[in-house]
């Protein structure tokens, strides 16, 4: 499929939800993927946003926040109904269970490891503990900037088997840029002149790629997580209480390696 054909399947996949659903809104991380689903949607017609961010290290939404106030969104943001915690190696997130109707959708937030003494955010209390609750949806289908490339380093491959993916009792998930590589995805940025995320990604060669600095990644937030990791042993420091504390890997709830089914069919 060349790339043409890949921007027009969009933008039919875009047509058909808006006319087979009754209040649909867009998904957005303000991640590379999403901005141009979002940026796909608007030239249809302007919907309500989703954004679900963490109320810590807030430079890391500045980006965000001028796509915001540039393209005058209207955005709706609320806690999750749960959370557990994955790790692999020495990866590890807080998966989000966020309610969407009768369902829920999982995003993960990405820990990196950062000691600041007294003053470092604890992932056990402020992240995996975070405030949750449920959220009078209203939503019957939801367009997504998920791709069939993407992967979660904890996750693994989220395959995309469709281009909508039907849900009875919850809204139904829209997937336009199904077959968009990162490629493409960076090609329909520059042609549209979409703002592009310059504290996040950097040209090397040539090419658009995410830095390896994940200080302005809104995905990754910087905090100790050491008493949550299984690879840590029965003890460790903790740099808030500034004592060694018990590790409480034992007695959180896990996330499995792979749960997407959302997103999955």
């Amino acid at each position: 499929m060349t790339y043409e054909q890949k921007v027009a399947l969009a933008k039919l996949t875009i047509k058909a939800g808006l006319e087979n659903s009754r209040n649909p809104a867009v998904m957005c991380s303000f991640g590379k993927d999403s901005v141009v689903v979002l940026h796909l949607v608007n030239t249809f017609k302007r919907l309500k946003v989703i954004f679900h961010r963490e109320p810590f290290q807030h430079h890391k939404y500045d980006y965000a926040n001028r796509v915001m106030k540039e393209w005058d969104l209207h955005v709706i943001d609320y806690p999750p109904a749960s959370t557990a915690a994955a790790e692999v190696g020495s990866d590890m997130e807080v998966v989000n269970y966020y309610q969407i109707g009768a369902r829920t959708v999982h995003l993960p937030t990405g820990l990196k490891h950062e000691d600041k003494g007294p003053d470092t955010l604890c992932a056990l209390t402020e992240i995996y503990g975070k405030p949750t609750g449920t959220f009078n949806y209203p939503f019957d289908l939801v367009f997504h900037g998920h791709k069939s490339v993407d992967s979660d380093p904890i996750m693994g491959d989220v395959p995309l088997f469709s281009d909508v993916a039907m849900n009875i009792g919850a809204p139904s998930a829209a997937f336009p840029i199904r077959h968009f590589t990162h490629a493409d995805v960076w090609r329909y940025i520059e042609e549209n002149n979409i703002p592009i995320h310059h504290e996040r990604y950097e040209k090397r060669d040539g090419e658009w790629v995410e830095k390896d600095d994940k200080t302005n990644n809104p995905d990754y937030i910087g905090c100790c997580y050491a008493c949550m990791s299984q690879n840590t042993g029965n003890s460790v420091h903790c740099p808030k209480w500034g004592l060694t504390v018990s590790n409480v890997s034992s007695q959180l709830r896990w996330a499995p390696k792979l749960e997407a089914s959302y997103l999955k069919r």
